[in-house]
């Protein structure tokens, strides 16, 4: 198009409209607000295009954006409607052609232009308000621009070369000192594309504000004991504990404030640690709650529901209806009798002058109470207060104190669930197995001499050698296959084989045979059972294993449970133990108000992350220990008045 070809006019806002015409269909309504920031800080750059139209309008074929800018400071009353507005009136085929030119070759300023542009701005003298104002931007977006600008030379001529992304140089600007910023730059391989490992070597030593002490604490506590925060321009998620040591002594001293309150419920000793787990000293004996009988009312109470769970189970019976909401109610009503069952539970005074507390922070921030723990210098006390008390309980069998109490059964989970969570400790055990051709070792001679000398069989173990099948981790499956592929079929050349090892190789090979003979899953009911599981509890404590790295509680786990187990678990959750009674049973009722799969949900919510494991795959502290158990208790004559 030719300049001859067209003319510049002065037409009235009010008689522009948009043409049927033009060629952009996307983003039209895009940055409007900034677009009309900017004109009317900086007046109509750019002429638009228009076509005249037989009603006496002009239709803009190229500049419908700012057309748009210019109605919206009409309609805030920035201009008049009928400002004029010069154009360049063309003809109809001209129009078009215009409208396809303009948007075909538009180029959008970048982001190194944008950051170089704000930057020269401020240099004159602008405020950030007045550079937001005049571009229509926010505030926020101009401070990014001139944190960008404020980079150490070297990473900005980085990012302009590519050797860095717009990403990562949002990561650099987490901090202003420039030698900080290079020395990062230095000790990373070119090009650097990850912003996260930018972030974590710039916040080396500092602390996410998602850490569990930080939100413990509570930032608004932090900041009030002077502590300051790293906050990314870039990202709001992004915020940091500037002061790592302010922030334990803050988490140390409101701890001790919990400690002081468990004192006044009279237990023995209260320690606080700041990280996980028990604490050190400790014997392997550890007291639990005992239960006193329920009240003539909460006697009638579970009465009543009893009575209610066998009527509706007969009626469930005879409907065979698996989608019956009736076990929706039946489910409720289990709830409701564990909330009246929970009342009787209780730490007599006598357990708690023997016993402690360890206090920590638990992962999600909030306080971990471990009750009935036992020093290691209390520990005859402990043995003596409890082999009195079996002596004194005509119902308790006779046993001597320092062996083991077997419970009836080790757990109160339904039985195909045992059967899982058992199969799952097979398998770490195995594995475990395999690698410590010692233990191996040590499994083997007291099997076989078990066999050759008193004629029978270590349950879980079969030592002939015979393969018992088990969905093996790959480690142990990779390591059979390797041995299986190098095995002579021959016997005789199978021995040569054999004799031709080292001691060290045929330890080694022993051990994965040792490995894939044992078999320890089970569904505790039974005295083969029972003993299984003290064969996997044996096993475990000489191989070190922790089922938390093999195992976890996640939904799949809990929406097996019965409601009444589920509802039971909220009583033992994290954070529950430092609550006083009333809030525990608060939280109990509304959680039994739940159905069944929302109440699963809820409580994988609370055990996310804590390692809980169910007490069937819990590995004692130490072969021998005493263990005293809530089944344990309930064989004990307990007080007639609750101490709490």
């Amino acid at each position: 198009m030719s300049v001859q070809s067209s003319s510049i006019q002065l037409i009235p806002l009010s008689k522009l409209v948009v043409s049927p015409r033009n060629v952009r269909r996307k983003d039209r309504k895009a940055d409007i607000d900034a677009l009309a920031a900017s004109i009317a800080s900086r007046g109509l750059l750019q002429n638009l295009c228009v076509v005249p139209s037989s009603e006496g309008t002009f239709e803009v074929d190229a500049g419908g954006r700012r057309l748009a800018a210019l109605k919206k400071l009409a309609r805030d009353k920035v201009i008049a409607r009928d400002f004029l507005v010069p154009c360049n009136v063309v003809g109809l085929e001209e129009g078009r052609e215009v409208s396809l030119m303009e948007n075909i070759h538009r180029h959008e300023m970048d982001a190194i232009d944008e950051v170089d542009a704000f930057a020269a701005l401020v240099a004159e003298g602008k405020s950030a308000d007045e550079v937001a104002h005049r571009f229509g931007v926010t505030r926020r977006h101009v401070d990014q621009r001139l944190a960008l600008s404020g980079l150490a030379p070297k990473i900005k001529a980085a990012w302009k070369k590519g050797d860095v992304t717009l990403d990562v140089a949002r990561a650099f600007c987490l901090v202003e000192d420039h030698g900080q910023q290079e020395a990062v730059y230095r000790s990373m391989g070119k090009p650097i594309t990850h912003a996260g490992s930018v972030r974590a070597r710039l916040m080396d030593g500092r602390v996410r504000t998602s850490d569990r002490l930080a939100v413990f604490v509570g930032l608004e506590a932090y900041e009030a004991a002077g502590g300051k925060l790293v906050r990314d321009l870039f990202d709001a998620d992004a915020v940091f504990i500037d002061n790592p040591a302010l922030l334990t002594k803050l988490a140390e001293d409101k701890l001790g404030e919990s400690r002081a309150a468990w004192l006044q419920d009279a237990w023995g000793w209260v320690e606080v640690h700041l990280g996980e787990g028990r604490g050190t000293g400790l014997s392997s004996i550890r007291f639990h709650p005992e239960w006193r009988d329920p009240t003539l009312e909460e006697q009638a109470e579970l009465d009543r529901i009893s009575g209610e769970i066998e009527k509706l189970d007969a009626e469930l019976d005879a409907s065979s209806i698996d989608d019956d909401p009736r076990w929706s109610i039946r489910d409720d009503l289990e709830a409701t009798y564990e909330l009246v069952r929970q009342a009787g539970r209780y730490w007599s005074r006598e357990v708690k002058q023997l016993a402690g507390v360890v206090l920590s922070v638990d992962r999600d921030g909030s306080i971990s109470a471990s009750e009935g723990l036992v020093r290691d210098e209390d520990e005859n006390r402990a043995k003596a207060f409890l082999k009195q008390r079996r002596a004194g309980d005509d119902r308790a069998e006779s046993a001597d104190s320092s062996e083991d109490v077997a419970p009836t059964r080790v757990s109160v989970l339904p039985k195909a669930v045992n059967r899982d969570l058992t199969l799952a400790r097979t398998r770490a055990v195995r594995l475990a197995l395999s690698g410590d051709p010692d233990i191996a070792l040590a499994v083997c001679v007291a099997t076989m001499a078990l066999r050759a000398v008193h004629h029978s069989e270590m349950i879980g173990v079969s030592i002939n050698a015979q393969l018992r099948q088990v969905d093996d981790f790959p480690a142990l499956q990779d390591a059979w296959a390797e041995m299986e592929g190098r095995l002579p079929a021959d016997e005789i050349e199978l021995l040569d084989w054999a004799l031709g090892l080292s001691r060290e190789r045929l330890l080694a090979v022993l051990a994965v045979l040792v490995a894939v003979s044992v078999d320890l899953a089970h569904e505790d009911t039974s005295p083969a059972d029972l003993r299984k599981q003290v064969i996997a509890d044996r096993l475990a404590q000489h191989l070190d294993i922790d089922m938390r790295a093999f195992w976890t509680a996640g939904i799949d786990f809990w929406v097996r449970l019965p409601k009444s187990t589920l509802l039971a678990s909220v009583s033992d959750a994290p954070g529950m133990a430092e609550r006083s009674s009333r809030a525990r049973e608060d939280a109990l009722k509304a959680h039994a108000k739940l159905r069944k799969d929302e109440l699963a949900a809820k409580v994988a919510t609370l055990f996310e992350g804590s390692g809980h494991l169910p007490e069937i795959l819990v590995t004692p502290v130490a072969a021998g220990s005493l263990a005293l158990t809530e089944q344990g208790l309930s064989m004990i004559e307990q007080p007639a008045v609750a101490a709490e």
